[in-house]
């Protein structure tokens, strides 16, 4: 057969950038993702602080408006006398108070504003209390002297000084309200330019995933072709190279019925001598003890060499009987090989049952209890799993250990695509040296006190392989031997032709 070689061309290897670009990628959300939290965390800070600081001037000039309020509306009534002016004053008084003691919380977390509040309010209390001496005069009758502490200047004093406070902190306020828009603003504009830096990166990296795609997938195509190319020299290497085994083969199924064939004839040849001998020699020692008849040393003598003859004999018949079993044995495994499956769908619960019914004589005899457990079907060739698990049967039965009640368990279980069954005896087991050895043609191990030619084990690996599983063991000397069969749960229609 001529050796075909050929070079499929290897697809480019990439560097390996579109993984660090992605991870670049993720990296580069994270960070951004990060920052514009912890901007827009900053941001809302900041619009807080000027929100705050707005209320607080707020605040501040409802402190001044109510003042001015109830001054107003205290010279109206003193003025006019009109109840409506009183209430409008009482409001305007009952709600200064409020308007301080909410602008003194809102400033709560300014030192210097609550130092200027601490020092405003004895100067609103005082104007109110002025306001209140003023009404009480006008309510006693007394107008005219009410009208002179209006004119007298110390409330109208009091207010300035009041307004000047009040105007101090509404400024110092104003200053703060103008530093914490500064700082939004340039909170938004780094908000806005970690977005737009991190967007274009995003975005220049995304290019780059794109560009390292397309030029992946032209590589990729580019691979298949020469992929496919390389498959269909290699289909035709296979096909090749799969009839030179074929053609392997048969040639071996041919040598194996020739070579036992061409052994045979001798062995039936020396067969049929030796019982031709063994027929003869009857007449040869007759006739010799009719000579020496009166010579008891000579006739003892004849009598030692026809018993040695017997022996001989019978070496001779045991040899050629050993060899034409060993022979049927290449046959029956050359016939194997030829051998076509039919996949079915098997019951391995009555498929043992009916095994171990069979030997249940045996079992009794050599005191074994044969366990079996629930076993999962499957879908392989009856007649070979007849076969493998009568030969494991048969195994456990025969090497029992002596001086203890033997045991067999048979059990299984599914692991996905595969069943597997396990036989298990607590025989004389297999030193850990022979646990190959034993699954070699003609090769035994341990004491030889059982009939057999060493191929039983080596046809159930054959044909265990042949279904398309494998076969393993466990096995300590003095414990015992457990036999582990794996298969496939469908063998496929292919499979059997193909094997």
């Amino acid at each position: 057969m001529s050796h075909l070689k050929t070079t499929a061309g290897e697809p480019r290897q990439s560097p390996g950038a579109q993984p660090i670009l992605l991870a670049l990628g993720f990296a580069l959300l994270i960070v951004i993702s990060a920052a514009s939290v912890w901007l827009v965390d900053r941001s809302n800070d900041d619009t807080e602080a000027v929100v705050h600081t707005l209320d607080v001037q707020n605040r501040m000039s409802l402190i001044l408006l109510n003042l001015r309020r109830a001054e107003s509306a205290q010279r109206g009534f003193v003025l006019t006398g009109q109840e409506s002016y009183r209430q409008e004053y009482r409001i305007a008084a009952v709600n200064t108070p409020i308007s301080l003691e909410n602008a003194k919380t809102a400033t709560a977390d300014n030192p210097q504003q609550v130092e200027r509040l601490t020092a405003l309010t004895p100067l609103i209390r005082d104007k109110l209390e002025e306001m209140e001496r003023v009404i009480g005069l006008y309510d006693q009758g007394r107008l005219p002297e009410a009208q002179e502490v209006i004119r007298a200047g110390a409330g109208r004093n009091l207010m300035e000084n009041i307004r000047d406070h009040v105007l101090t902190m509404y400024n110092a306020e104003r200053d703060l309200l103008d530093a914490r828009r500064a700082e939004s603003r340039r909170t938004s504009a780094f908000l806005l330019a970690a977005t737009l830096v991190g967007s274009a990166l995003i975005l220049l990296i995304g290019a780059l995933s794109i560009y390292l795609v397309q030029r992946n997938a032209r590589e990729r195509e580019q691979a298949q072709h020469a992929l496919k190319a390389a498959n269909e020299n290699l289909e035709s290497i296979v096909a090749e190279r799969t009839a030179d085994l074929r053609e392997a083969n048969d040639e071996i199924q041919r040598f194996a019925y020739i070579v036992s064939h061409d052994l045979r004839s001798p062995f039936f040849y020396n067969m049929t001598l030796t019982t031709e001998i063994e027929a003869i020699k009857k007449d040869i020692f007759e006739s010799l003890s009719t000579l020496r008849h009166s010579d008891s040393a000579e006739a003892k003598k004849d009598v030692e060499v026809s018993r040695e003859f017997d022996e001989s004999l019978g070496f001779i018949k045991s040899a050629i009987g050993k060899m034409d079993r060993l022979i049927n044995s290449i046959l029956k495994l050359s016939r194997e090989g030829n051998r076509t499956f039919n996949p079915e769908y098997v019951s391995m619960d009555g498929l043992l049952k009916t095994i171990t019914d069979s030997v249940s004589h045996q079992a009794a005899e050599n005191d074994v209890e044969i366990l079996l457990e629930p076993l999962p079907p499957i879908k392989s060739d009856r007649l070979a799993l007849e076969q493998i698990f009568s030969n494991l049967v048969d195994n456990g039965l025969k090497y029992t250990q002596p001086g203890r009640p033997g045991q067999l368990r048979i059990r299984g279980r599914i692991n996905q695509a595969q069943v597997i069954y396990e036989v298990e005896d607590n025989g004389r087991g297999i030193a850990s040296e022979d646990h190959q050895r034993i699954f070699d043609l003609f090769r035994r191990a341990g004491q030889q006190d059982q009939r057999g030619e060493g191929i039983g084990l080596a046809h159930v690996r054959t044909l265990v392989r042949r279904l398309g599983g494998y076969m393993t063991l466990k096995s300590e000397p003095g414990i015992g031997t457990t036999f582990i069969v794996t298969l496939p749960r469908r063998m496929q229609e292919t499979e059997s032709r193909a094997a």
